[in-house]
């Protein structure tokens, strides 16, 4: 699926990221879902890599009790189907098609805490769910200006729609292959100003897989890689750390926030310091196996995450984003 899409030419990548973000403001996200189907059809049957990924996780997911059902090849066209629905949901979030009262903890007292503490922080999320909608939880008085960083060459696209429909959203994208010094200094000063900068911890980038700046952590019942980097630029920054990722539901409330402390700050000795990002790693991890618990098909990493059936992993899915948020008053 992130192959096919990514090797899209730039303008072509843009009229198909624009269609579908006119289609659901025009016929809403039912409609849009239906009329798209058959692309993600397509995808599912041709993508031979991320639908031997989704089977092996949904089997992994239903031996650990997390599924009620024997997983079936219709079990997994629906993760598909769940993936291209939180592609519909980010479109929402980002162009403001989603409020904060449509967000269950979005006035959770540790949340709240956390963003009117006036402290800078760092966000750890996972590519589960819909981390972007972070944006869309925020208060009128107290809104987040975002800054996504991906690893895509799409990023202007993305930009382009956001602009096209939201003159005046507080959503920024910008391409990156890794943090470098300037872009730590850029999240330094902005964690100095009190905001937030948010960042995926579950996947490493997709050049970087299987190097020394991976950790192996208990995660579904194996080990599998995540990368050292948020740790590190978490030491670096010297703030609060947290988990924070958004699932859709069935409730009133069609999202729901699930966020906890990682720590107050991430402190790592030159003595143990691989040792140290373990534990802090570890800590992440729990967390997110519990909040994929409660969302199971909304995990989307369409490659071989735990290594059980390819000598080399494949290629790193859709929605390989890194992003930094950006707290600020409207």
């Amino acid at each position: 699926m992130a192959d096919n899409w990514e090797k899209q030419s730039e303008r072509g990548t843009q009229f198909w990221v624009l269609f579908a973000a006119w289609l659901y403001k025009l016929a809403g996200r039912t409609v849009t879902l239906i009329i798209i189907s058959p692309a993600i059809l397509f995808y599912f049957f041709t993508g031979e890599a991320a639908r031997k990924s989704s089977q092996a996780y949904l089997k992994r997911s239903y031996r650990l009790g997390m599924l009620d059902r024997k997983p079936s090849l219709w079990s997994s066209f629906h993760h598909f189907m769940t993936f291209a629905g939180s592609l519909i949901d980010k479109l929402a979030g980002w162009t403001g098609g989603i409020a904060a009262k449509d967000v269950e903890g979005a006035d959770d007292p540790e949340f709240s805490a956390a963003k009117s503490s006036g402290r800078g922080g760092l966000v750890l999320t996972a590519h589960l769910g819909n981390p972007e909608l972070i944006r869309a939880v925020a208060t009128v008085e107290n809104r987040f200006a975002v800054t996504v960083l991906m690893h895509t060459e799409n990023a202007q696209n993305y930009n382009n729609v956001i602009k096209r429909f939201s003159p005046t959203s507080s959503v920024n994208i910008i391409e990156v292959s890794s943090i470098d010094v300037p872009t730590a200094m850029e999240l330094s000063a902005a964690v100095e100003r009190g905001e937030w900068v948010v960042m995926a911890a579950d996947r490493l980038p997709p050049r970087d897989r299987k190097t020394d700046d991976a950790i192996t952590s208990d995660f579904l019942g194996d080990t599998a890689l995540f990368p050292v980097g948020p740790y590190v630029l978490a030491s670096a920054l010297k703030c609060p750390v947290y988990f924070l990722v958004c699932i859709r539901t069935r409730d009133e409330k069609p999202f729901r926030i699930i966020f906890r402390k990682i720590a107050d700050q991430v402190t790592l000795p030159r003595r143990n310091r691989l040792n140290a990002i373990r534990g802090y790693a570890q800590t992440y991890v729990d967390f997110l196996t519990d909040a994929v618990k409660q969302a199971p098909y909304q995990w989307f990493n369409f490659y071989d995450y735990w290594d059980e059936f390819s000598a080399r992993s494949g290629e790193v899915e859709p929605s390989d984003t890194i992003q930094a948020g950006k707290e600020t008053a409207s």
